[in-house]
């Protein structure tokens, strides 16, 4: 059994006010006598937990990872790392991805616990992530009649969301999970600072070194099909495409994306649909 830990140099002023040792985290979930902590449950966690601790002005974020089905296990062994759990990969992300300037939620700290490439138990401890998810905020934006939802600042806000995820993806890498609520945002209400984006949930980041393309249009699929649900419209979502991918509307390789995109994201939300018709 191999036990690891790693801690970003900056961490030590948040985590020790909040009782954080990180090694012990991997057995017992982070609690104290004041109440500092919070249990966030949502269904689909499987054997991972999800806290949220505050104290003062900080807020931080603990993921533990208690059991990894085998299915969980061979994807992070054939997809992001057979020596490291999923929790280092999400810590390594965060700050492979923040040294490239693309803004994503600020690692603090992880450890894990491997018995050769099998993951026991790991955690990954992250600041919280300014700004709110494009999920949650845009329908907010449009019931009070924000400036953002009108042109041509909404047409700035599709553009600029357009080049983060075009830097993001310049990178090499591919999240899997690129729906709007994994996407932060933080807007002026009187739209005098442009917007700015943070990305979240890093844990199945990886970079792909076969059939890239088929992660990036997976990528672009699930953030079409997070913009349907919320009501956008073909012509931004059309924006959106034509800046990510620096080319004319009417150049062939646009409709060959939008083609694919489109196809893609149908059958997320047919899933979804599914889903939701079952409970």
């Amino acid at each position: 059994m191999t036990l690891r830990w790693a801690r970003a140099e900056e961490a030590a002023d948040l985590l020790g006010p909040l009782g954080l040792d990180l090694c012990r985290l991997l057995d017992a979930p982070p609690r104290d006598a004041s109440g500092t902590w919070q249990r966030l449950t949502k269904p689909g966690l499987g054997g991972r937990e999800r806290w949220r601790g505050q104290r003062d002005d900080a807020t931080v974020y603990v993921k533990r990872y208690l059991r990894s089905s085998l299915r969980e296990q061979l994807d992070r062994i054939l997809r992001q790392s057979v020596l490291h759990s999923r929790a280092w990969c999400e810590y390594r992300r965060a700050v492979e991805l923040n040294h490239a300037q693309i803004a994503a939620a600020r690692a603090l700290g992880c450890a894990e616990r491997m018995a050769g490439p099998l993951e026991r138990r790991s955690v990954v401890v992250l600041a919280e992530a300014p700004g709110e998810a494009l999920e949650r905020l845009w329908p907010r934006l449009c019931e009070r009649g924000s400036p953002w939802t009108r042109p041509p600042l909404r047409h700035e806000l599709v553009r600029r969301l357009a080049w983060f995820v075009s830097a993001f993806h310049s990178t090499g890498l591919c999240h899997r999970d690129l729906y709007l609520c994994h996407i932060f945002a933080e807007l002026s209400d009187d739209a005098s600072r442009p917007p700015r984006f943070v990305l979240i949930d890093l844990a199945r980041v990886f970079r792909p070194l076969l059939r890239r393309m088929r992660w990036i249009l997976k990528d672009l699929s699930q953030l079409d099909a997070s913009a349907r649900q919320l009501g956008i419209g073909r012509t931004d979502r059309l924006r959106f495409l034509v800046t990510y991918l620096g080319l004319p509307a009417d150049s062939p390789r646009v409709r060959w994306y939008a083609k694919r995109i489109v196809a893609r994201s149908d059958r997320i939300l047919r899933r979804i649909e599914r889903k939701a018709r079952r409970g």
